[in-house]
């Protein structure tokens, strides 16, 4: 058999294939690529022309595409609102050295309407008033309260600086009022 004939009697996986065609040692290869295209029986313009073609497939459907879409921003939580009116009672729970007890009392009814979130208490002292007519205009405290999201109240009186805390939970409302001489706890449900 002839190693350099097309095809010997075996018929090797090398010859079935014929655009596979590797030179024989033998064989003289071609020095530019053109020619090498030639001897193999494709033409070099289809071969840039299809890839060519295949770039700019590839380029009008990623522009088709648009931008990459991206995950809708979580909506905020909604703010809790805890308004209403709010009625229940106030008692007095301690009075500062020097201070007579009694003289902190006020009235025991605790009546508040919460409105975005805020409320205002007025708590006039009587007994003080009465004993000093002159103190009367400064015996009555004014808290202004905010109720934040998680149900935390907190006031303070903006004439004496005195303070109050609490909590809302559910439907109701208790907290501490630690005014200048007099202190109180307070309990109130919404109605």
């Amino acid at each position: 058999m002839d190693r350099a004939s097309p095809r010997n009697a075996a018929g090797t996986a090398r010859d079935a294939i014929p655009l596979l065609r590797t030179p024989h040692v033998e064989q003289h290869l071609p020095e530019d690529r053109s020619t090498a295209m030639r001897a193999s029986g494709r033409a070099g313009t289809p071969a840039i022309g299809h890839a060519a073609l295949c770039v700019a497939i590839v380029i009008l459907a990623s522009s088709c595409a648009g931008p990459a879409s991206r995950p809708a921003a979580p909506m905020p939580a909604a703010t809790p609102s805890f308004d209403g009116f709010y009625e229940g009672h106030l008692e007095v729970t301690g009075a500062s050295g020097g201070m007579n007890r009694r003289d902190c009392e006020t009235d025991p009814r605790f009546v508040v309407e919460v409105r975005d979130n805020r409320f205002s208490i007025v708590q006039p002292h009587p007994r003080v008033a009465t004993a000093a007519s002159t103190l009367r205009d400064s015996t009555t405290v004014v808290y202004d309260a905010t109720i934040r999201p998680d149900g935390t109240i907190v006031g303070m009186s903006s004439r004496t600086n005195a303070t109050m805390e609490g909590r809302v939970v559910g439907v109701r409302m208790s907290g501490q009022i630690y005014g200048l001489l007099c202190y109180y706890a307070f309990t109130a449900d919404r109605t």
